[in-house]
């Protein structure tokens, strides 16, 4: 029962964060189980070799997004650099925890400025139902004693669901960390992914509990290593 609601909540999460048009999804998007097996085997890496590994998937990455047509934002560094902490930030953890929530979005319009506005704003609210997909990564978690219930899962997620505005609100200071474009059937069509500090996150999943919910939030610190 708990795998079939992983995979549901895993399903909605990749229903509503569809990343763009073509090919991009296959070249950037990964599933949720992919993300979190390929951080487990990093943990075993060392620092450099993580990087190295960045720098050899960018550069194939960029390699599929030029020929789509992408460019790198003026001012921003080069798609394979940019590609590269992308990469390196979406694999690091800490304790059981992204040390950096990744939010992603594209949009068209006949203005840049409109597009990239757009997909700014989209990529903010991807970071909520990223961490939606943590929440239930969570008990996915094989080095601890401690598990969420079915239940539980289901709660917590509810929970950010009933407060996402509020969280939208609240964000705080997201980084970007890809910026590009491409002109399409006489639009521009910007593409965005923005980072959000993980201990911020955390606090934020954390702050979400009152008294009667103290159980669940004991339960939650000692999964994030509060």
């Amino acid at each position: 029962m708990k795998k079939i609601l992983i995979i549901a909540i895993m399903a909605l999460t990749c229903s509503a964060t569809t990343f763009a048009q073509g090919k991009v999804e296959e070249v950037l998007k990964k599933s949720q189980e992919e993300l979190v097996k390929e951080r487990k085997e990093n943990l075993k890496l060392a620092e450099d070799a993580i990087k190295s590994k960045a720098m050899k998937q960018a550069k194939k990455q960029a390699k599929e997004l030029k020929k789509q047509g992408w460019k790198a934002a003026a001012g921003s560094l080069t798609i394979e650099q940019q590609l590269t902490d992308v990469y390196i930030k979406s694999h690091l953890l800490e304790k059981n925890f992204p040390q950096y929530i990744i939010g992603r979005s594209t949009a068209s319009s006949s203005s840049y400025g409109v597009a990239r506005k757009q997909a700014l704003a989209r990529a903010r609210v991807d970071i909520v139902t990223q961490m939606k997909a943590e929440i239930a990564g969570l008990t996915e978690v094989t080095d601890s004693n401690i598990e969420l219930s079915e239940g539980e899962v289901e709660t917590v997620a509810k929970m950010v669901d009933t407060s996402q505005t509020l969280f939208q609100q609240n964000l705080g200071k997201t980084d970007v960390i890809l910026d590009i474009y491409r002109e399409v059937d006489n639009k521009t069509e910007a593409m965005v992914i923005v980072s959000y500090d993980g201990k911020i996150a955390k606090q934020a999943l954390l702050d979400m509990f009152e008294q009667d919910r103290a159980e669940i939030k004991q339960k939650l610190q000692e999964l994030l290593g509060k």
